[in-house]
C-alpha cells in the first residue's frame, strides 16, 4: 500500500504537460492558442515556447480557422495572403 502513491503520483503527472493543463481540453488549448499567439505577434520571447509539446503546435494551427482563435486572427504578411 505504500507503493501506491509514489506511483499515483507518477500517473498523474503523465496526465498534464508543461503548462499544467489536462492536454486536449478548452483551457489547454485557449493556454497554447495564447502563448502561440504572443510569440507570433512578437509579445513573448522563442524561449517561452521551448517546453510547449508539438501535439500543442498542430492543435492551435487546427483551431486557427475557428473565429475564436487568436492565432488566426492575424492577418497574413503578404499581399497575396501567404505566410
Amino acid at each position: 500500500m505504500t507503493n501506491l502513491r509514489p506511483r499515483l503520483k507518477k500517473l498523474e503527472a503523465l496526465a498534464y504537460d508543461p503548462s499544467g493543463l489536462v492536454p486536449d481540453s478548452q483551457p489547454w488549448l485557449g493556454y497554447w492558442d495564447r502563448q502561440w499567439y504572443l510569440y507570433m505577434t512578437d509579445q513573448i520571447p522563442r524561449a517561452n515556447l521551448q517546453n510547449s509539446p508539438w501535439q500543442a503546435l498542430a492543435a492551435v494551427m487546427q483551431y486557427s480557422d475557428d473565429p475564436m482563435s487568436l492565432v488566426g486572427s492575424i492577418p497574413p504578411n503578404d499581399e497575396d495572403g501567404s505566410w
